[in-house]
Order: structure tokens, then C-alpha cells, then sequence
């Protein structure tokens, strides 16, 4: 189940891993939730999963060898129950105020935002899509729809200067991972992928966030790496205006998820109304 690459993993991103920044906002909330004593886990996991640099560090804490739990935690919910109140706000206090969406220039900021909101929107279209198929676990999806972009924010943050490169190839038709390897010398999946592994993340989830990469024949992942790449699919679309009709998603994600294109249009329906409930109430 797990991903495996053959491409060495740029290690000045790799570097960033330990340090991962979060939003100073989400830090702020946590860190005043948790000091009242009327507040309920189920609050703080709303708090949390809007960011995915905090998500990040409250699945590697619970999932850490410290514990060494019977099973690996794969969602936000069972890590903020297991961990407990005290234990998600002492890693509020020690994460440092970072803003993983902020970049030095009005540039670099603007597209870092824009992958919060589409990391946003792939998870809500993720989760929706897991329930909808009943092929993989909604919060599992929602967590790798996420995180899924935690790559291309590592190798950003690395090599900044680089991204106007990569978004010239791709405009002279090179792929959008090949434009990676070839500026980068490593995808942002392969580093997500990389990263995962390197927190101590479940097999599951290492395997959705490996969102690109085909399925192999009777991978039990299947449905969570189905509806993470669907998710993505629908979440660009939906964040560039584009028809839902004019490309179909890949063809192996029907299989994986049991149904065929003429289920879509009630799929993303109510993905639509999900990532547009999200952001009225906030989140992004």
C-alpha cells in the first residue's frame, strides 16, 4: 500500500519538514479553545481542519512512537480524542507562529493561498465523494484532500524562485510533475509522499496522498486514492470556473469508486454545495 518512487526527493524541502509553518490564526483559536474548559473536541477538530500544517502536526504527534498504539490514527477526529485538550494545545504553544500561506512577495502569498483553498476544497469534495461511494472513509479522505498539496508548499518555501519556472513549462505543455522533476528534481506528491513517511503517517494515508500515480491491481486504498484524485480533479475546476464536462477524470477512478460518469453530476452537486456551506462559515 504504500507509495514507493524512483526519483530522489529534493532535500532542501525535505529540511523544511520538521519546522512545518501554520496559520498564526489557527494557532490563536487552539490555543484559546483549549484553555476553556467547556470546549469540545468536536470544536477544536472544526478549529484544526482548516489548516493543513497544524493537521499535519497533530496526526505525526498521535501516530509518533512515543505511544506506540495498537493501530495508526488516520483522521483529525481520532487524533484530538486520543491526544486530548492538553495535548493539542501544548503543540499549539510549541509550533511557533508561522503563516505557511504568507510568502515574501504579494506573488507568493496570492498562490499560497490559492492552494489553501483548493486544499480546502479537495478535502470537502474528497469526503463528500467517499461517502457518496461508500468505497473509502469520508475523514480518511478529508484528511489526504488536505494534506494532498503539502508538497508544493514545501518545495515553495524551499526554493521560491523556482515556481515561475516550473509554471513556464507547464505552459509550454510540459506536465505538471515533469515541470517539478525537472526544476525541483522532485514532484510535490513524491515530497508529500516523503513527508508522510517521515511523520510516521498510516500506510492509508500515505497511499492517498499518492493521488497521481495509477492503482495497482486489488490495492486495498483504492477507493481513499480514488477520491482524493477526484476531489483534486473537481476542486480545480471548481476554483478556475471551469466546465465540469469538458475533460473527464481519469478513467480508473470510476472502477475504484464504483460508478461512472453519469453519477457525477449529483456527486458534484453536492460537493459544490459542501465547499460553498465551508466557506461561508469561514474556512478560507
Amino acid at each position: 500500500m504504500s507509495a514507493e518512487t524512483n526519483h530522489p526527493i529534493n532535500q532542501t524541502a525535505m529540511s523544511r519538514v520538521g519546522d512545518l509553518a501554520v496559520l498564526p490564526q489557527v494557532v490563536f483559536k487552539i490555543v484559546e479553545m483549549t484553555g476553556v474548559e467547556d470546549s469540545s473536541a468536536a470544536e477544536i477538530e472544526r478549529a484544526i481542519v482548516v489548516d493543513p500544517g497544524f493537521s499535519a502536526k497533530v496526526l505525526q504527534q498521535s501516530n509518533s512512537a512515543f505511544y506506540a498504539l495498537p493501530r495508526k490514527v488516520t483522521s483529525i477526529k481520532d487524533a484530538v480524542m486520543f491526544l486530548g485538550l492538553k495535548s493539542v494545545r501544548q503543540i499549539a504553544m510549541n509550533v511557533g507562529v508561522f503563516d505557511l500561506f504568507v510568502g515574501k512577495t504579494d506573488a507568493e502569498s496570492l498562490r499560497r493561498r490559492a492552494w489553501w483553498r483548493l486544499s480546502i476544497d479537495t478535502a470537502i469534495a474528497a469526503s463528500t465523494f467517499a461517502q457518496k461511494s461508500k468505497r473509502a472513509n469520508p475523514e480518511e479522505a478529508y484528511t489526504c484532500g488536505l494534506l494532498h498539496l503539502i508538497g508544493r508548499t514545501l518545495l515553495d518555501r524551499a526554493e521560491a524562485q523556482n515556481f515561475d519556472t516550473v509554471q513556464a513549462l507547464i505552459q509550454h505543455g510540459a506536465d505538471e510533475e515533469q515541470a517539478e522533476r525537472a526544476v525541483y528534481g522532485s514532484s510535490h506528491i513524491e515530497v508529500s509522499v516523503a513527508a508522510a513517511m517521515k511523520w510516521g503517517f498510516p500506510a492509508v494515508l500515505i497511499s492517498g496522498l499518492d493521488y497521481r500515480r495509477p492503482l495497482e491491481p486489488d490495492d486495498p486504498a483504492a477507493g481513499l486514492r480514488a477520491s482524493v484524485t477526484l476531489g483534486h480533479w473537481f476542486a480545480t475546476r471548481l476554483q478556475s470556473s471551469s466546465e465540469f464536462d469538458s475533460e473527464q477524470p481519469p478513467e480508473w477512478v470510476f472502477a475504484a469508486l464504483g460508478t461512472g460518469p453519469e453519477s457525477l453530476n449529483d456527486w458534484f452537486d453536492a460537493a459544490t454545495g459542501a465547499c460553498a456551506n465551508a466557506a461561508k462559515q469561514g474556512m478560507g
